[in-house]
């Protein structure tokens, strides 16, 4: 009949041979806590980044294509003017290519305008009222153009945050801003979703006009962009192809236009953010080894030191696996009492960050927690083992007999 390991007494005598050492328990456990609270704070660090990232991505639309013409013809003007793209190219688009949710034409000039007597060169964007939806642009005050705009040719304009901060500190500013010496109301403030890393038309003095008024200024049919928004990122690629192949057909094999869409960026930003954390993972998990390490010495050397210890239990009648389970039971107090302090500080530091900034949302999942309380029992009960086995294995007559 096997014996039985009793619990409880192992428990208590483990307690107590700590305690008769706590100082070096504690500086030993101190390792397992730099090493759990690593390990934590790049899990954590690594999914909050790479939401973050996603997050700031996907704000500027993963559904998003922009198409321009990339290149043309200079020594046949006529056929260069014919291969850029035009309101045609837009409706065909809008209406033979599935998957397409809606579009929005752009047109771009770049005025100089005087802001309480200082010249400021403006990014001034011709489009329609699709462009807000397409482009993830936010309406901060007033409204944005509409089809009456678009339809009467109104003289209206929104301007970015940045543009009507200088404006309202012009003393001269009346609600009004003469573009190309045409007198516009200023009737909103947008400003972008997200950054856009720099691949945008809208800058810090920015203003939007209707399309249909932006002729006045540019008077062809040509766009220089155009925004398409997909039903969904997965039809992405395939419209854009779709969209290649129909300017293509519509114009000549010798033009070039450029698509461009987010979807590949999202996904290669989501690998990066991948393999950041995997080697920032191997990095933490380093300091866990050192950490176990760290204990199989200290081990080591409580085994040394309690051999005549052990030979009495031995000698009694302990049995092997007794005498392991007591010095594996205090390797994972060791390493476990380190982890959970380690777990609590992993934790604390990322949650504080919401006590300075909300532009980053702090994720702690549970799996981040539980997977670094378990790492750190695995790495106690790997690198207790070998002291344990020591203990276990000593010769009872020859322990009796250590010095």
């Amino acid at each position: 009949m096997a014996a039985k390991i009793p619990i409880t007494e192992i428990l208590k005598t483990a307690h107590q041979a700590l305690l008769r050492n706590w100082g070096r328990a504690v500086l030993t456990s101190l390792s397992m806590v730099v090493g759990t609270a690593s390990l934590v704070l790049v899990v954590v660090a690594g999914i909050s980044g790479r939401a973050y990232t996603l997050e700031m991505i996907s704000g500027v639309g993963t559904n998003m294509i922009s198409i321009s013409h990339e290149s043309s013809d200079a020594s046949d003007r006529k056929r260069a003017l014919a291969d850029r793209i035009n309101m045609n190219d837009l409706r065909a688009i809008q209406n033979e290519i599935p998957g397409v949710y809606s579009t929005a034409p752009l047109v771009t000039s770049h005025p100089t305008i005087t802001v309480r007597g200082t010249p400021r060169r403006v990014s001034l964007i011709g489009t329609t009222p699709e462009y807000t939806y397409v482009r993830n642009i936010i309406v901060m005050q007033g409204r944005f153009i509409d089809e009456y705009d678009l339809s009467f040719r109104s003289k209206v304009c929104l301007v970015t945050k940045r543009f009507m901060d200088e404006l309202e500190q012009d003393p001269f500013y009346d609600g009004h801003i003469n573009i190309y010496g045409v007198e516009f109301s200023v009737i909103g403030v947008f400003r972008e979703r997200v950054n856009t890393f720099g691949n945008t038309e809208v800058i810090d003095y920015s203003a939007v006009i209707p399309l249909s008024v932006m002729r006045y200024f540019k008077a062809n049919d040509t766009l220089d962009q155009i925004y398409v928004s997909a039903e969904n990122m997965d039809v992405v690629p395939r419209v854009s192809e779709e969209i290649m192949a129909l300017l293509v057909t519509r114009h000549r094999n010798q033009a070039f236009y450029r698509i461009d869409n987010l979807a590949d960026i999202l996904k290669t930003a989501d690998k990066i953010s991948q393999g950041l954390t995997l080697v920032l993972l191997v990095i933490a998990s380093i300091s866990l080894i050192a950490s176990g390490i760290s204990i199989m010495n200290v081990m080591l050397i409580t085994v040394t030191e309690r051999t005549r210890e052990i030979g009495i239990k031995k000698s009694i009648g302990a049995y092997r696996k007794v005498l392991l389970a007591e010095f594996l039971l205090e390797a994972l107090i060791l390493s476990g009492g380190g982890g959970l302090v380690g777990i609590a500080l992993g934790v604390a530091v990322p949650y504080s960050v919401r006590f300075f900034t909300t532009a980053i949302q702090v994720q702690i999942p549970m799996a981040a927690v539980a997977f670094g309380f378990g790492v750190t029992l695995f790495v106690g009960l790997t690198f207790g083992m070998i002291p344990a086995l020591r203990a276990a294995r000593l010769n009872p007559v020859e322990a009796l007999r250590y010095e």
